[in-house]
């Protein structure tokens, strides 16, 4: 779930002059069903996604990556500054791994169905759901709340007036693909169509952005995780230091051009170091 918050937004005047100059959304996503020492959610995760020119270049800090979106290619980019090594994957290829995983989890749910165990049950309930999510849709006009529920599977998003359709909607493709992208790279990730409903839902819901976004998967996963979104109509002068730096990066015949499956392969060995 890349799909973060903080719980101020900034709204700036917009003009096409304002949307020319970028879209910066900062993440944080906590482990909402837990405390630390401290008495805290613990961070799962922190990142931001800055929208320019027509791309999305999002990082998040825990994976050590910065992930290049470019919808007029058709295709991801992903960096690892670190290792000094890249890859590309274009949508197409994005699309037919997810394909490719549908007989596969069919396969596995047929072999759990076959245990007759508790355990085996809730385990196949849980992938099943997740490759065709059916949720019942309730949204709260007064409050922005739309709330997405199942039995094991429950979406609260809080949403606030956003008056660019065209960023939103920009916003949501971004959101989309990288829900794909996030289980094809990494395949221990939630299947993406839960996502891709919620964000069907977000769309219907015109000219609202999703501020914070809370997943509980309680009974089936002891789980509930909550993600605050910041959205900045403007990039600042370190954030475009930033982008042309990895742009940069791309440019430079030093850094080695890894296959898909080679980076994947290499990316898992060392976080398993």
């Amino acid at each position: 779930m890349r799909n973060r918050i903080l719980l101020l937004i900034v709204f700036l005047p917009l003009s096409s002059a304002a949307s020319a100059q970028g879209l910066r959304v900062s993440t944080v996503v906590y482990d909402a069903g837990s405390l630390n020492e401290a008495g805290q959610e613990p961070i799962v995760s922190t990142g931001f996604s800055l929208f320019h020119n027509g791309r999305v270049y999002d990082y998040v800090e825990s994976a050590e990556e910065v992930v290049v979106f470019s919808p007029v290619d058709h295709r991801f980019t992903v960096l690892n500054e670190h290792r000094r090594v890249y890859t590309t994957i274009d949508f197409r290829e994005v699309d037919r791994l997810l394909e490719a995983r549908i007989p596969k989890t069919e396969e596995y749910l047929r072999e759990l169905t076959a245990r007759g165990v508790p355990d085996a049950e809730r385990a196949g309930r849980i992938l099943q759901f997740q490759l065709s999510p059916q949720f019942e849709s309730t949204y709260d006009s007064k409050r922005g709340l739309l709330k997405l529920t199942s039995p094991s599977w429950k979406y609260t998003v809080s949403t606030r007036e956003w008056d660019d359709e065209e960023q939103l909607e920009k916003y949501l493709t971004f959101a989309d693909w990288t829900a794909r992208l996030n289980y094809v790279l990494h395949p221990s990730a939630m299947f993406p169509e839960p996502r891709l409903a919620l964000n069907e839902e977000l769309r219907k819901r015109k000219l609202r952005i999703p501020v914070v976004v809370q997943l509980d998967l309680r009974p089936d996963e002891r789980r509930v995780l909550r993600a605050e979104h910041q959205f900045i109509r403007k990039l600042t002068d370190q954030d475009r230091q930033l982008i042309s730096r990895w742009d940069g990066l791309l440019r430079n015949s030093e850094l080695k051009q890894l296959p898909f499956r080679g980076y994947q392969e290499a990316q898992l060995m060392s976080h398993t170091r």
